[in-house]
């Protein structure tokens, strides 16, 4: 790896294109979205793909999609992002590929996230609302850098974009850049692996302080979301302990 692969670990409705977005906006990394999907919807097909439009030239095998982001990184620095359940055994299994990636992560409150899914596709399974696997991935990571590595509270991105974006940036040793706040419209073609759940994103121009949709169906009055919600929810709880502080660079823990 020539130059630094940066990954933000996410999980289903996070934020994370939202996120992602904002590091397009900057113009200096290249950026993979999602690439890892090929493993657990192609090659394994653990789930219905809801929505997933398969593109036949990518490659499906860990060490073929491994290859192609290190190819990626020879000219430039990278942005992945990805969901840490698409690929979760292999990482755990690659500890010289896991240690050269500098890892980052997001999560949302289950309570926000889980209807926004099921509002897409009822037939959810628990295995890909991503918590679980992330939070073991992110507790493997901490063991190995002997820190916790920096992790955002979807909420908090809301309120407070400018401050944590500055305090991420800094954490990375990457430039600060104002400009990302704000976009136009625009689609991106690496989203077409799950067009119909980029709608939102696309048709943005900055993120938004306030969720722009409420959904009807939720925890408190559709029971498989809310259980759901109670087999994520100790999950998220563990992470957000950790989650970057908007008015700092110290990560709030025990």
């Amino acid at each position: 790896m020539k130059y630094k692969i940066v990954v933000l670990w996410a999980h289903p409705r996070s934020l994370s294109t939202v996120f992602e977005r904002m590091m397009m906006e900057r113009g200096d990394f290249k950026i993979f979205h999602e690439p890892f999907a090929y493993i657990y919807y192609v090659l394994h097909k653990k789930a219905p793909a809801t929505g997933m439009i398969i593109n036949p030239q990518h490659p499906t095998k860990f060490e073929d999609i491994k290859n192609y982001i290190i190819q990626g990184s020879q000219k430039q620095p990278v942005f992945l992002k990805d969901m840490a359940y698409h690929c979760y055994e292999y990482l755990l299994n690659d500890q010289k590929f896991l240690t050269n990636l500098t890892h980052t992560f997001i999560i949302r409150d289950p309570a926000k996230s889980i209807p926004s899914y099921y509002f897409l596709d009822s037939n959810i399974i628990e295995d890909e609302l991503g918590y679980k696997q992330q939070y073991y991935l992110f507790k493997r990571i901490t063991e190995l850098l002997g820190k916790a590595p920096i992790l955002i509270d979807a909420d908090d991105l809301q309120r407070y974009p400018k401050k944590i974006l500055f305090s991420y940036c800094k954490q990375l040793n990457i430039e600060f850049m104002p400009k990302i706040f704000e976009w136009k419209q625009f689609y991106e073609q690496q989203w077409n692996i799950w067009k119909i759940w980029h709608a939102d994103v696309a048709s943005s121009t900055r993120i938004y302080s306030k969720n722009i949709n409420e959904y009807e169906e939720n925890i408190t009055n559709n029971d498989r979301i809310r259980e759901l919600y109670e087999h994520s929810l100790p999950f998220y709880e563990q992470m957000y302990k950790y989650r970057l502080l908007p008015d700092s660079t110290k990560m709030l823990c025990n």
